[in-house]
């Protein structure tokens, strides 16, 4: 509907709103509706979203039958669901104890999205500390320059993550 279209695409980094039947997902690059028995996802094939879509594959085992595990429309539209799935058997019992899927789908999400962003700091604490090192041996204006830079990304990604 009108309302769910317009907090997918809106520009806050966060939001999970829940709906009658559904709940909207936006968060960072995941942005999916979700309901209790599938998930429709935008760009899947997007590098990013990738992790997710291999978790989601990990987490919900399934045997095929006459589908692909993630049914991808066109290139930015993904759906994901147990309609085009029978269970794994051996993972019935398992699932069956597990929270619910649209709780399991938000768990993969914020597990990605947490890893991600770990990441992003440790390529920041990797790029910074060489600098902060030839900073403190010999002050430049391109080095200042650079720490600068370093504190910009920073604080972006702080941004990024308190919202």
């Amino acid at each position: 509907d009108r309302k769910s279209s317009s907090i997918l695409n809106s520009s806050y980094v966060a939001i999970f709103a829940a709906r009658e039947k559904a709940m909207v997902v936006n968060l960072e690059f995941i942005k999916a509706i979700v309901t209790a028995e599938e998930i429709l996802l935008l760009d899947p094939l997007r590098q990013e979203v990738l992790p997710f879509v291999d978790q989601l594959r990990q987490q919900f085992p399934r045997q095929r039958i006459n589908e692909a595990p993630l049914v991808v429309q066109e290139e930015d539209t993904a759906f994901f669901g147990s309609n085009h799935w029978f269970h794994n058997p051996e993972a019935a019992e398992v699932l069956q104890s597990e929270l619910p899927f649209e709780f399991q789908v938000l768990e993969i999400a914020l597990e990605v999205v947490c890893t991600f962003l770990d990441s992003k700091v440790a390529d920041l604490e990797r790029e910074a500390y060489p600098v902060l090192d030839e900073l403190a041996k010999n002050v430049s204006t391109k080095r200042l320059e650079r720490v600068r830079s370093l504190k910009s990304t920073l604080t972006r990604l702080l941004a990024r993550v308190q919202k």
